[in-house]
C-alpha cells in the first residue's frame, strides 16, 4: 500500500475523472478484505450496478452502518492529522461539491474541455462521475462505522471551516456529523472528547445559513440524549454564552436559541413517583421529569437559574426570528416549570413592561396614565412585542383568578400598550385581550369585564354621525346633452381636463380630502402629543389618539371573532362527515385550497383541544358559500307563539321554495355549456365539512331565545349545560334585568367606566356578575390550598348590559369609517361586519333599532354605516333561507337548527319593506357615492329575494336599471350605447364626491374619469348579484342592460370575476328574450327597444373578439351568444361585423402562419435539450433525500396555534369569510386585498397554480393559437349552417351573400376557416 502522502498527492493530481476513478478503486481494493474480488481494468457500469444490488439484497437495517473497510481505520490509514484533514475535507468537499466547484474553475476547465469532445464524451464523463460519488459514498460510510475519537472529530471540524463559502458541503458534512453522533454518542470516546464534540456541533448550530441550523437543531435532540447532566450542563452554558455576548452574530444566536429549545423539550412530563419525590402540579396528578433515562422532580438548577437572564434581553432583539425563538425557548421552559414559576416569569414580564412609567405595582397610581406626562417614552418596540408575546402564552395557561385580584393594574399596563405607537405592539397586545376572554369561556363577567373596559371613555359624538357628509364635500359634476356629448367637454379628453380643472391638482385633491374628513371627523392626534392636550375628563382625553382609538378595533376584532366561533359551534352541533371521492360537487369555499386532495377531511383525525376555547373542541369546517354575508335576527320570532309559527311556515312553503331557488341560482351561477357547475347547484350550498366531535352527549334544547316562549321553559341549570359564552352572557343580563337603552337626547355618549368612585355592592350578597368574578378567585383558593384575599375593587364593579356595549361598539366602529386616519378607515370596515354578525346572534333587536333611527335618507356617516350592516345581514338572511329548505348533512339536530334559522329570516322580512323605502331614496339622490352603492345592492337583494314582501318591485327594478345605464353614459360620453333614444328627456347631471368617507374617486381625474372610478367601484360591489337580480326583471328593462353588460367584459378584462358576472348576467338576458319570444303570439314583432339593443351586443360583441387578453373559454362564451341572438333577429347586417372581427383577431394572433413552424430548428432545439439534460446531470450533486430533513422543530407541544384562515370558515358565518385574511398573522390585521377576494371564486385554485409562473413557453403560445383558430372555424360552421336553414329559394344562403359583400381579405380568412 502506497503512503497517505502519496495517495493524497495523487487524488490531487488527477489530470480528469477516469484517472481519479483508479486511483480511489485502488485504495478501496486496498482496504479491501483480502477474499474481495479483484479490481476490473475494463469498467462496466451494468455489471458493478448488478454486483451491488446482489450485495445489498435483504439489507432493510438502514439505521445500521455497515462498515465497508473493516480492515483499517482512517487514523491507521492517514497516521498524521494533517493528511487525515486533508483526505477527509477531499471526500466531503468532492463528493458535494460539483455545483459548488472545485478549487474554483476545475468544473468549468473540465467542461470547456468536455463540450469540444460533444455529446457522447459528455455522457462518457457523467458515468465516470457517478462511479466516483458511489466510491466516495463508501468512504464517507467508512466514516460513519467509525468510533468517536479526537483526531476524526478534528477533521471533521477542519472540513467544516474549509468549506466556509461551499454552503451545500457545509450542509452535509453537518447532516453526516449529526447522523454518525447519533449512533456514536455512547461511545467512550465521545464522552472523553467531549469538548470537541460541543465545538463540533456548535458548528452546525451557529452556520451563517439557516438551513444548516435547522438540519444540526432537527437533529439535536438524539445526540443530546446520550450527555449527562454535567455534560448537558457544560452544552448549555455554551449556548448561553453565545446568546449574551455582543460579539455574536444573529444567526449564531438563533441556533442557540433554537438548540436551547431543543434540550428544553427532551425534559419530558411522563409518569408517576413515589410519594417520597412527587412532583405535584395539578391538584393531585404526580408527574415526574424524563431526561433519557434519568427521572428528576423538576428542571435541574442550571436551567432555571439562567433561562430568564437569556431570554429577557434577547426579546428586545431587533431580528424577529430571534424574538420568536425566544419566545418558544421560554414557552418550552415554564412548560416544564411549577405553577409559581409561571406566575413569577408573568409578574416579571410585567414589571418589564412597566419600566418606565414611573408606578411601582404598590402604588395606587395605574400606568397608563404616565402617557400624560411630556418626559415619557414608551417602551422599545421590539421589547414590547417579545414581552407581550411571553404575557400571551402565560395567560393561555394560567388560571383566570390569578388575574383578577390586580385587574385594574393589568388592564392598565395592557392598555398602555394597545395604544403603542407601534402598530406591531398594538398588534401584539390584542392578542392579550382575546386569550383574556377565550380563557374562560363559561365567565360571562369575564367577557363584560374585557370589553366593556375597552369600549369605555370612547366618547362618542352622534352630531358627527348624524351630520350630512355631502354638506362639505367637492362635489363633481357634468351634464349630457341629446347628442350624447357633455355640457362643457365635448370628448374623453376634455372630460378628463374638465374634472382635473373642478378638483385642481392631485396636490389640492388630497388636501382636500384631509380637510373635508378633519371637519367631518374631528380632531384627532398621535398618542405622543396628548401631553399637550387639555380635557375635563382624563379618561376621554385618551380617546383622541387614533393609536388608542384602532387598538380597540383590533382588539374588538379577535375578540368578536373567537366569540362567534363559539357560538355557532353550540347553535350547530355537528356530526363529522366522512370523505367523499371528488367528483366535481365540491362547495366554492373548497376552492381557498391548492388542490382538490386538500378539500378532503379524514373522518377519524384526532381531535383537538384548546385551552383558549374553555377546553371545549373546536372543529375545523369549511364554510359553503364565501360571496354572501350573513344576518342574525329574533324580533319577532320572540313575540310569537308556536302554533302561529307552524301556521305561517305552512302558508309560506310556496314562498320560500322560490326564495330557495333564487338563492341557489345566485349562489351557483352558471354559464350556458357548463354541465358540472349545473350539477352542483343543488350540493354546493349545504355541503360543509368538518372533523371531531363536539358532545358524546345529547345536546339539550337550548334555543327559547331564537323562537317563542313555548320553547323557553328550560332551568338555568339546563341552559349552561350546553352554552355559548354570548348565550349564557344573554342569560345573566335577563336575570339581572339589564336592558337594551339608546341614547335619545345627549350629544355624546360613552359607555360608563367599569370601575364607579363609590361603593355599589355588599359584598356578603353580591349581584351575579359579581359572583361569577368570585367564583374564579375562589377556585384558585382551591387550587394553592391557601386564602386569597378578596380585591376591593369588586364592590366598586359596574357592568353595564351586553346590548349596550355591543350597540357602543358598532357606533364606535362606524364612526371609525370617516377617520382621517387611514388605518382606523381600514379597521372599521374590517371589524364591522364581525361586531355586526356578533349582534345578530346575541340580540337582533340592537340592529333594528340602530337601522329604524339611523338608517335615513339623509347622506350621514351613521345611515353609511346601517346601510352595511344592513346589506351584510340581508345576505345572511337569503343564505339561511336555502338551510331552511336543506339543511346541511352536518348537522346534528336539524329542527333545531331550522328554528333559528327561520326566526332571522322572518325578522329581515318584518323589516324589509320600510328599509328598502330608504334605499329607494338614498339611490334617488343627484348625487352618487359609496352610500349610493350600498343602497343599491340593498334594493337588489330585495327584489332578487323577497320579492314578494316587495311593494314597489317594480319601482326598484327600474330605479336599478337607470342608476347602471346613468353612470355607464357619463362614463363613456362617446359611446353609441350612451346616445339617449328617441323621446326620452336628456340624463341627469352626474354628481360625485371627490373627498369625504363616502367618494368613490381614489384617483384624480387625470389618471382616471371620476365616472369610471364610480362605475368601478359599483361593479366591484355588486357584480355577483347581476345575473339573480335580471331574472327578475321584465325582458325589455333587461334588454337594455345587455350591450352594457358585454361592453364590460372587454373593459374590465384583467378582472375575472366581473367578467364572469357580466356573463353569467348576459347569459339570463339571452335567456329571458328566448322565452319571451316562445311565448310571442305569430306574426306580432318584437319590441322595437329589444332590437335596438340586440343591435348594440353585436357591436360590442365584435369589440370583444379583437381583445386578445381574453380567454379562449371567455370568447367562446361570447361567441354562444352570437349565435343564439341571431336567432332573434330578422337582419343581416351583423354578419359583417363578425367577419371583420373575427379576421382582425386571427391577425392579431398571428395564427395564419401558425402552421408553418420550423422543423429544422425544432430538431436542433430537441438535441440541445438533450444536450443540456447531461450537462445538468454532471454539475448535479446527486445527493439522496435524508429521511429526516422534515423533522419538525417547532414547539408543537407548547405553542397553541390557530388552524388556517380557510379551516375556521363556518358555513352558517359569513363575516368569518370576509375578515379571514386578519387571520393568517397571528398580529397583523389586514384584510386580503384582491388576492383574497380572488380566492373566493372557483377558479380561484387553478389561477393560485398558475399566478407564480413566470415562465413564457412558445409550446403554449402555438397551442393557444391552434385553439383560437379551432373555435372560430366552428363558429363559423356553426353560423353558416344557422342561416342555411333559412328560406332561400333560388339564390345562395344570406350567410353567403352577406360573405361574398365583405372584404376580400375577410372572406379569404373566412373561408379557410369553413373549409
Amino acid at each position: 500500500m502506497e503512503s497517505s502522502s502519496d495517495l493524497l498527492q495523487k487524488l490531487k493530481l488527477s489530470a480528469n475523472l477516469s484517472d481519479e476513478v483508479v486511483n480511489l478503486e485502488t485504495l478501496q481494493l486496498d482496504l479491501k478484505p483480502s477474499n474481495h474480488h479483484q479490481q476490473r481494468h475494463d469498467y462496466d457500469p451494468d455489471e458493478e450496478w448488478l454486483s451491488m444490488a446482489v450485495e445489498n439484497l435483504g439489507d432493510d437495517d438502514d439505521d445500521e452502518v455497515v462498515n465497508p473497510f473493516p480492515k483499517m481505520i482512517p487514523n491507521q490509514l492517514f497516521t498524521g492529522q494533517d493528511d487525515l484533514n486533508q483526505f477527509t475535507c477531499y471526500v466531503f468537499m468532492r463528493r458535494f461539491g460539483w455545483s459548488e466547484g472545485i478549487n474554483g474553475e476545475t468544473v468549468q476547465d473540465e467542461r470547456s474541455v468536455t463540450l469540444q469532445k460533444g455529446k457522447l464524451a459528455m455522457e462518457k464523463e457523467a458515468q465516470y462521475k457517478a462511479r466516483v460519488n458511489e466510491l466516495l459514498d463508501e468512504f464517507i460510510k467508512w466514516y460513519l462505522s467509525q468510533p468517536v475519537s479526537q483526531p476524526l472529530l478534528q477533521s471533521l471540524r477542519h472540513t467544516f471551516k474549509e468549506a466556509i463559502n461551499k454552503p451545500v458541503v457545509r450542509n452535509q458534512t453537518v447532516v453526516h456529523v449529526m447522523e454518525w453522533l447519533r449512533h456514536r454518542i455512547g461511545d467512550r470516546g465521545a464522552h472523553q472528547h467531549i469538548e470537541e464534540v460541543y465545538q463540533l456541533m456548535l458548528c452546525g448550530l451557529t452556520d451563517i445559513w439557516s438551513a444548516i441550523r435547522n438540519a444540526a437543531v432537527s437533529r439535536l435532540a438524539h445526540v443530546i440524549d446520550g450527555f449527562s447532566l454535567s455534560e448537558l450542563q457544560v452544552f448549555f452554558m455554551s449556548l448561553a454564552q453565545i446568546c449574551q455576548s455582543k460579539e455574536s452574530t444573529w444567526q449564531s444566536i438563533e441556533g442557540a436559541l433554537m438548540a436551547i429549545t431543543g434540550i428544553l423539550k427532551r425534559f419530558q412530563w411522563t409518569g408517576k413517583l413515589a410519594s417520597s419525590s412527587v412532583y405535584d402540579v395539578s391538584g393531585g396528578t404526580q408527574f415526574i421529569l424524563k431526561f433519557g433515562k434519568q427521572e428528576l422532580s423538576q428542571l435541574p438548577e442550571f436551567l432555571t437559574s439562567h433561562m430568564h437572564t437569556i431570554v429577557y434581553p434577547l426579546l428586545a432583539h431587533r431580528q424577529l426570528s430571534i424574538r420568536e425563538n425566544a419566545t418558544k425557548a421560554f414557552s418550552a421552559f415554564l412548560s416544564r416549570c411549577e405553577v409559581k414559576e409561571a406566575l413569577t416569569s408573568f409578574t416579571e414580564a410585567l414589571t418589564r413592561l412597566r419600566h418606565g412609567t414611573g408606578v411601582s405595582s404598590d402604588q395606587s397610581s395605574l400606568p397608563h396614565l404616565a402617557v400624560l406626562r411630556k418626559d415619557y417614552r414608551f417602551l422599545n418596540a421590539y421589547e414590547a412585542e417579545g414581552l407581550l408575546g411571553v404575557c400571551v402564552y402565560l395567560i393561555k395557561h394560567i388560571s383566570p383568578g390569578f388575574l383578577l385580584p390586580n385587574w385594574p393594574e393589568y388592564f392598565s399596563i395592557f392598555n398602555l400598550y394597545l395604544m403603542h405607537p407601534a402598530s406591531t405592539v398594538r398588534q401584539a397586545t390584542s392578542a392579550v385581550f382575546k386569550y383574556l376572554v377565550a380563557k374562560d369561556s363559561n365567565n360571562p363577567s369575564m367577557l363584560k369585564l374585557v370589553l366593556q373596559a375597552l369600549c369605555a371613555d370612547w366618547d362618542m359624538n352622534f352630531d358627527l354621525l348624524t351630520r350630512d357628509t355631502t354638506a362639505k364635500s367637492t362635489i363633481y359634476s357634468s351634464d349630457l346633452h341629446s347628442n350624447g356629448s357633455e355640457s362643457n367637454p365635448t370628448s374623453r379628453s376634455q372630460a378628463t381636463d374638465a374634472a382635473r380643472s373642478t378638483a385642481g391638482s392631485d396636490m389640492e385633491l388630497r388636501q382636500q380630502r384631509k380637510r373635508h374628513l378633519s371637519a367631518s371627523g374631528g380632531k384627532y392626534c398621535s398618542v405622543t402629543s396628548l401631553c399637550a392636550l387639555e380635557d375635563d375628563s382624563t379618561d376621554s382625553l385618551f380617546s383622541k389618539a387614533w393609536e388608542w382609538r384602532e387598538g380597540r378595533l383590533l382588539a374588538y376584532e379577535l375578540i368578536v371573532k373567537f366569540l362567534i366561533i363559539n357560538h355557532i359551534h353550540y347553535l350547530f352541533p355537528s356530526y363529522a362527515l366522512p370523505p367523499s371521492k371528488f367528483d366535481g360537487t365540491v362547495s366554492t369555499d373548497d376552492s381557498l385550497t391548492p388542490s382538490h386532495q386538500s378539500r378532503m377531511v379524514i373522518a377519524h383525525k384526532p381531535v383537538q383541544k384548546s385551552v383558549s376555547h374553555g377546553g371545549t373542541t373546536l372543529r375545523q369546517m369549511m364554510s359553503s358559500q364565501g360571496a354572501l354575508r350573513k344576518t342574525m335576527s329574533q324580533d319577532e320570532a320572540l313575540v310569537e307563539q308556536d302554533e302561529s309559527n307552524k301556521k305561517e311556515r305552512s302558508g309560506s312553503d310556496h314562498d320560500l321554495q322560490e326564495t330557495t331557488m333564487k338563492v341557489n341560482e345566485m349562489k351557483g351561477l352558471t354559464r350556458s355549456g357548463s354541465d358540472r357547475r349545473k350539477r352542483t347547484i343543488e350540493e354546493r350550498r349545504s355541503r360543509t365539512l368538518a372533523e371531531g366531535h363536539m358532545y358524546n352527549r345529547p345536546i339539550p334544547k337550548h334555543y327559547s331565545y331564537y323562537a317563542n316562549s313555548s320553547h323557553g321553559n328550560l332551568s338555568k341549570k339546563q341552559n349552561c349545560i350546553a352554552s355559548s359564552l354570548l348565550e349564557q352572557t344573554r342569560y345573566m343580563d335577563k336575570d339581572l334585568n339589564k336592558l337594551f337603552t339608546v341614547c335619545e337626547s345627549k350629544q355624546s355618549m360613552c359607555v360608563k367606566s367599569v370601575i364607579s368612585r363609590s361603593p355599589l355592592h355588599d359584598m356578603n350578597s353580591p349581584p351575579q356578575d359579581v359572583i361569577a368574578l368570585l367564583n374564579a378567585i375562589k377556585a384558585l383558593e382551591k387550587k394553592s390550598s391557601g386564602c386569597t384575599q378578596l380585591p376591593n375593587w369588586l364592590q366598586y364593579l359596574d357592568l353595564d348590559s351586553m346590548s349596550n356595549i355591543l350597540c357602543q361598539m358598532l357606533l364606535q366602529t362606524i364612526g371609525c369609517l370617516g377617520d382621517t386616519r387611514w388605518e382606523l378607515r381600514r379597521m372599521g370596515h374590517q371589524a364591522l361586519p364581525l361586531i355586526t354578525e356578533c349582534i345578530r346572534w346575541y340580540d337582533m333587536a340592537v340592529l333594528t333599532t340602530l337601522w329604524d333611527k339611523y338608517f335615513t335618507p339623509e347622506a350621514t356617516l351613521a345611515s353609511y354605516g346601517c346601510a352595511l350592516s344592513l346589506r351584510f345581514s340581508i345576505h345572511h338572511a337569503t343564505k339561511l333561507d336555502h338551510f331552511l329548505q336543506q339543511p346541511p348533512a352536518s348537522w346534528k339536530d336539524p329542527e333545531s337548527c331550522q328554528r333559528i334559522s327561520l326566526s332571522i329570516v322572518d325578522a329581515i322580512r318584518g323589516g324589509i319593506q320600510r328599509w328598502c323605502a330608504v334605499a329607494k331614496q338614498l339611490v334617488q339622490r343627484p348625487i352618487i357615492d359609496k352610500l349610493s352603492v350600498v343602497a343599491l345592492e340593498i334594493l337588489m337583494l330585495a327584489n332578487s329575494f323577497f320579492s314578494q314582501l316587495v311593494t314597489e318591485m317594480a319601482t326598484y327594478e327600474r330605479i336599478v336599471l337607470e342608476c347602471f345605464q346613468h353612470i355607464f353614459c357619463h362614463a363613456y360620453p362617446d359611446h353609441s350605447i350612451s346616445k339617449p333614444p328617441k323621446g326620452r328627456d336628456n340624463l341627469r347631471a352626474f354628481q360625485t364626491p371627490t373627498n369625504g368617507c363616502l367618494n368613490c374617486c381614489l384617483k384624480p381625474a387625470s389618471v382616471n374619469p371620476y365616472p369610471q372610478q364610480v362605475e368601478k367601484k359599483l361593479l366591484t360591489e355588486i357584480h355577483s348579484l347581476i345575473p339573480v337580480f335580471i331574472k327578475s326583471c321584465q325582458v325589455d328593462s333587461a334588454a337594455a342592460l345587455l350591450p352594457i353588460l358585454v361592453h364590460h367584459v372587454k373593459e374590465y378584462s384583467t378582472d375575472e370575476a366581473i367578467v364572469r358576472s357580466m356573463l353569467d348576467g348576459g347569459a339570463s338576458i339571452v335567456q329571458s328574450l328566448i322565452e319571451d319570444s316562445m311565448c310571442r303570439p305569430a306574426g306580432v314583432k318584437c319590441a322595437s327597444s329589444i332590437v335596438d339593443n340586440i343591435q348594440l351586443t353585436f357591436q360590442e360583441i365584435t369589440l370583444v373578439l379583437q381583445d386578445k387578453t381574453l380567454e379562449v373559454s371567455t370568447i367562446r362564451q361570447v361567441l354562444d351568444m352570437f349565435l343564439t341572438l341571431s336567432h332573434l333577429t330578422e337582419g343581416t347586417e351583423h354578419l359583417q361585423l363578425v367577419f371583420c372581427a373575427v379576421s382582425q383577431r386571427l391577425e392579431l394572433n398571428g395564427s395564419t402562419s401558425s402552421h408553418f413552424i420550423n422543423m429544422k430548428k425544432g430538431s436542433v432545439e430537441e438535441e440541445d435539450s438533450a444536450f443540456g439534460s447531461s450537462h445538468l446531470a454532471f454539475r448535479s450533486n446527486d445527493i439522496p433525500a435524508s429521511p429526516v430533513d422534515d423533522l419538525r422543530i417547532s414547539d408543537e407541544d407548547e405553542d397553541d396555534r390557530e388552524p388556517p384562515a380557510h379551516s375556521q370558515m363556518l358555513s352558517e358565518s359569513v363575516a368569518l369569510n370576509a375578515s379571514s385574511g386578519s387571520s393568517n398573522t397571528p398580529r397583523l390585521s389586514v384584510s386580503g386585498g384582491e388576492r383574497e377576494i380572488r380566492a373566493l371564486t372557483p377558479t380561484a385554485a387553478a389561477d393560485e397554480d398558475d399566478s407564480g409562473s413566470d415562465w413564457d413557453s412558445w409550446d403554449e403560445e402555438e397551442e393557444d393559437q391552434t385553439m383560437t383558430c379551432s373555435m372560430f372555424a366552428e363558429f363559423m360552421k356553426k353560423l353558416k349552417a344557422q342561416y342555411s336553414q333559412v328560406e332561400h329559394p333560388g339564390g345562395p344562403s344570406p350567410f353567403q351573400v352577406e360573405l361574398s359583400n365583405s372584404r376580400d381579405r375577410d372572406r379569404k380568412l373566412i373561408t379557410s376557416l369553413l373549409n
